[in-house]
């Protein structure tokens, strides 16, 4: 009836009350049914008014009912028919470009502003100010903030709102303006706070947001209020300030959102084990019945510790009370049983779900991707393909991560042609990726092919180039880059200066290592702990182990690899007496040595051919400090005793021993058995190795020449024959040599 009436009312126009009851009927259509849209445009069209009352009236109404672009093109309407504007028309005009982002469209009606003289009205103002924060131009906004003549309450929080959507260290100036209110005598209201407490929060300001909390208090501001209580429980938890969060939630009502807001904090700052005990704290001690975001946050941190247990009570919790999984919460469960190596528990929930979205499918697929079924996850991109899920940076990242752990250079080269094809290789760090992908997969030609097209290198570019060249023993071209990214403008940090470290001491450049030490100090790096131990390291080899001497004794701060680095050093050039006295020391400054420790002191022993102490340190391992020996420590007692020639007590230390591979360790024994001619011994190990040895050409020639030196020729023919047997074949060897450049610096 409605959509009839309008046309009848439409043929007849021209009275004012015809158009009162037109306009009646269109807010009402335009307010509750869609379909009607339609037939009310229909209707305005027809009504010749010049009256800007109701165009006004209309275009608020286009508004309100979600029709934004209906409300631009009445403005545009407006414009052609010269009618005019006011205030009331720019700012619901504004508005809109506001809802549709449209920065263009926004400047225009600003101008149409100015020429009316309508900018500096507070409330064109405000929107002007929401438009140009929305799109991130907050000295836009600025601008028009400074200019409004009559700022209200309005205003000013419209201003500090805009500040509240971005995390930069321009937010701060919200404070001042806060400030600048207050002493105009402008009282705030909630949304002001709750925007003050959301850029406090982004800015971890806790001075700042304790102020705006007692200021709430004294007051009286918000005290019932859900939406204050939540952002003042989130700034607490983002400033990690998280025993006054606890405090507050002990002290209020305690909503779900808030108690949300606090298990999201403990769980984004990696506290994943105080966010569940929160959990039921929050169900037995302040009865808050828990949604679905809470069990979604409490089985994230679940995942985080791999606490499978914990996460298939809550999922019983779900049956026992017949709460349906939503996408949400099947998502979390995926999740947490993908990383609990629960994969088909995973699988299951993920073929349950009746709607699978984006994030759903790149849970599964991470999880597949991390459980090592590469097939499946490509099965699974096919699916998400056919069912209309576009894929994301996320899905590709994710794919191209995984092949570059697996070094799957075939399925690399086919998920960076998948990136081709949709698009997503103008994203850097889809480059960075797949760059990273065919460095760490040895194909340093095709990383150099990527490395050049990337227009806008970061600092993660550079790194991961560097990184591919000095893992392939390009410490020449790592060099260069390094020279070349200075160039570029871009201050290298402390991964990639160790990186060059690492080239030119492998190079034996003392001259382009003091030049990196150089720039380590005028960048006041020097402190940077990592830095300078990489820095020790390299004067050693490099052969300057008095600079590695005075670095370490200039250092306010030594951790354990400062130590290392130090006793390697003077391994590195026979200074046993110094590594023996150093490791003295930390035992004095309660610094525990760990594994690299003892390698570095158990080799100085072996090369000074102190078996005593040699005894001495092994034993300490874990009788004094629990460091378990491995293999390289084996070998160490093993070399140390074969030079002494106390070959026996080699021998029963490596049976004795918890390895489970004693090869390598049986290989240096029964060389030392050669060289000191104990037959009975190299016999014994023979044995021992061609019984449970690898079928390697290196163990027979081993066990050949001992045959051989005592002259049991058939036993070395029988060697041989087996060898060929098995067929192993002895290579011939090839040496090169390659001439580098000294005048690279």
């Amino acid at each position: 009836m409605l959509p009839i009436l309008l046309r009848n009312l439409a043929g007849n126009t021209g009275s004012k009350f015809n158009k009162i009851a037109v306009l009646k009927l269109h807010r009402r259509l335009s307010g509750s049914t869609t379909g009607a849209l339609p037939e009310s445009r229909c209707v305005f069209q027809k009504i010749s008014s010049d009256g800007r009352s109701l165009w006004n009236s209309v275009m608020v109404d286009y508004f309100r009912a979600g029709y934004t672009e209906e409300a631009i093109l009445l403005y545009k309407k407006l414009k052609l028919h010269q009618i005019g504007f006011d205030g009331k028309t720019i700012n619901f005009g504004l508005k809109s470009c506001t809802e549709l982002k449209n920065l263009y469209l926004g400047k225009g009606m600003h101008v149409d502003s100015l020429k009316l003289g309508l900018s500096r009205d507070k409330f064109v103002g405000s929107s002007l100010i929401g438009l140009y924060s929305k799109l991130g131009r907050m000295d836009d906004s600025q601008s028009v903030f400074k200019d409004i003549i009559d700022k209200d309450i309005v205003a000013y929080t419209s201003m500090i709102t805009g500040y509240s959507e971005i995390v930069d260290s321009a937010a701060w100036d919200a404070f001042e303006i806060a400030t600048d209110m207050l002493q105009n005598n402008l009282e705030v209201n909630c949304v002001t706070l709750v925007s003050l407490m959301h850029i406090a929060g982004n800015l971890q300001a806790l001075k700042q947001g304790k102020s705006i909390h007692c200021y709430s208090i004294r007051r009286a501001i918000g005290v019932s209020d859900d939406i204050l209580e939540t952002s003042t429980v989130n700034m607490y938890t983002r400033c990690e300030a998280y025993q006054s969060a606890a405090a507050l939630l002990q002290n209020s009502k305690g909503t779900v959102a808030s108690w949300n807001a606090m298990l999201s904090g403990l769980t984004r700052t990696g506290q994943s084990f105080n966010a569940i005990e929160h959990l039921s704290v929050m169900l037995h001690e302040h009865k808050v019945t828990p949604d679905s975001v809470t069990f979604a946050t409490v089985l994230s941190a679940c995942a985080e510790l791999s606490y499978f247990g914990y996460a298939t009570s809550i999922h019983a919790y779900f049956i026992r009370r017949s709460i349906p999984l939503d996408v949400v919460l099947a998502t979390a469960l995926i999740e947490v049983y993908s990383k609990c190596t629960r994969i088909m528990r995973s699988r299951h929930l993920f073929d349950q779900l009746t709607v699978r979205d984006l994030v759903s499918c790149n849970t599964m697929m991470y999880g597949y991707l991390q459980n090592g079924m590469v097939n499946e996850a490509i099965s699974l991109l096919n699916y998400m393909m056919a069912e209309g899920i576009v894929p994301d940076f996320t899905t590709v990242l994710s794919l191209l991560s995984a092949f570059a752990d697996q070094r799957n250079l075939v399925k690399g080269r086919w998920i960076h042609a998948f990136a081709i094809r949709r698009g997503f290789c103008s994203d850097v760090d889809v480059k960075n990726q797949i760059l990273h992908m065919y460095s760490v997969c040895g194909n340093i030609v095709a990383a150099r092919a990527i490395f050049a097209s990337l227009e806008n290198k970061n600092l993660v570019s550079w790194t991961v180039m560097m990184k591919g060249c000095l893992s392939y023993g390009h410490g020449d071209e790592v060099v260069r880059l390094f020279q070349l990214m200075q160039k570029h403008g871009e201050k290298p940090d402390s991964v990639i200066l160790i990186t060059a470290v690492q080239a030119v001491s492998e190079l034996g450049h003392l001259k382009g290592l003091k030049q990196i030490h150089c720039f380590v100090y005028r960048s006041l790096l020097e402190k940077d702990m990592i830095t300078a131990n990489s820095l020790i390291t390299a004067y050693a080899e490099c052969g300057r182990l008095d600079f590695s001497h005075d670095l370490f004794f200039r250092l306010e701060y030594r951790n354990l690899d400062s130590w290392n680095a130090m006793i390697s050093a003077y391994a590195m050039h026979g200074y046993y007496i110094n590594v023996l006295e150093m490791f003295k020391q930390m035992g004095e400054k309660n610094i525990q040595p760990d594994e690299s420790t003892f390698s570095s002191v158990l080799t100085a022993c072996s090369h000074a051919g102190l078996i005593k102490e040699g005894w001495c340190i092994f034993s300490s391992m874990t009788s004094v400090y629990s460091v378990p020996p491995q293999e390289e420590h084996y070998g160490c007692m093993v070399d140390l005793l074969g030079r002494a020639g106390h070959l026996e007590d080699g021998y029963k230390l490596v049976k004795l021993s918890t390895l489970k591979d004693k090869c390598n360790i049986f290989c240096a024994l029964l060389s030392a058995c050669r060289t000191h001619g104990n037959t009975q011994l190299a016999h014994a190990i023979s044995k021992e190795l061609l019984e449970h040895g690898p079928q390697n050409l290196g163990v027979y020639a081993l066990i050949s020449e001992v045959y051989a030196r005592e002259g049991q020729w058939n036993e070395f023919g029988n060697m041989k024959a087996r060898a060929n047997l098995i067929g192993l074949k002895k290579h011939p060897g090839s040496s090169l040599i390659e001439s580098t450049e000294q005048g690279m610096w």
